[in-house]
C-alpha cells in the first residue's frame, strides 16, 4: 500500500517545507525510496524559496529545502497523496472542507498523535525571528518522527 505524504501549510515557505525536508531525510536514512513526499501552501505563490531561517532551522536538523520551492496546493493532490498533513487547524478546516467525498487521503494535523504535546498546531513563524522558526522546527521534527514510526518503521 502506498503511503504518499504531503505537507500543507499557508504560504509553503516555512512549516511545510521543514517537514518535508525532515521526512524526506528520515525516509533516505532508512534507505526507503518508495515513498513520494511534497508540501504545499493553500495561499503559496509558486516558485518562492523557503524562508532563510526556515533553511537555517531544518539544516540544524540535518535537512536541506534550500532548492525546495512553494508551490500551491490543488484539489488534485487528495487523489495523488495518501496522507494530506495540516500544520495548524485553519488548514485542516480547509483540508476537510475542499475534500473530495471519494477521496480516500487520510487528512489529519502533524501534531495530532503526539502524546507528549497538548499543543495541536505547529505556530507559524513567518516573518519572526529565528527563535520562532527553531521552535516550529523542533515540533515539526517530533510530528515527523511520530509520523515516521507510525507508517514507515
Amino acid at each position: 500500500m502506498s503511503q504518499d505524504v504531503l505537507f500543507v501549510c499557508t504560504g509553503n515557505l516555512c512549516r511545510s517545507p521543514i517537514a518535508e525536508g525532515l521526512l524526506r531525510m528520515r525516509l533516505a536514512e532508512s534507505g526507503r525510496r518508495d515513498v513520494r513526499v511534497d508540501s504545499a501552501g493553500i495561499h503559496a505563490r509558486d516558485g518562492a524559496p523557503p524562508e532563510p531561517f526556515a533553511i537555517a532551522a531544518a539544516a540544524a536538523f540535518g535537512a536541506n529545502i534550500a532548492a525546495q520551492r512553494a508551490r500551491q496546493f490543488e484539489n488534485g493532490d487528495f487523489a495523488r497523496f495518501d496522507h494530506v498533513i495540516a500544520m495548524d487547524l485553519g488548514h485542516l478546516d480547509f483540508l476537510t472542507a475542499t475534500r473530495p467525498s471519494h477521496s480516500t487521503a487520510i487528512v489529519r494535523l502533524l501534531l495530532e498523535d503526539v502524546r507528549e504535546f497538548k499543543r495541536l498546531e505547529v505556530p507559524d513563524p513567518y516573518q519572526q525571528d529565528r527563535d520562532a522558526f527553531d521552535f516550529a522546527t523542533r515540533l515539526i521534527d517530533v510530528g515527523v518522527n511520530d509520523l515516521f514510526a507510525r507508517l514507515f518503521a
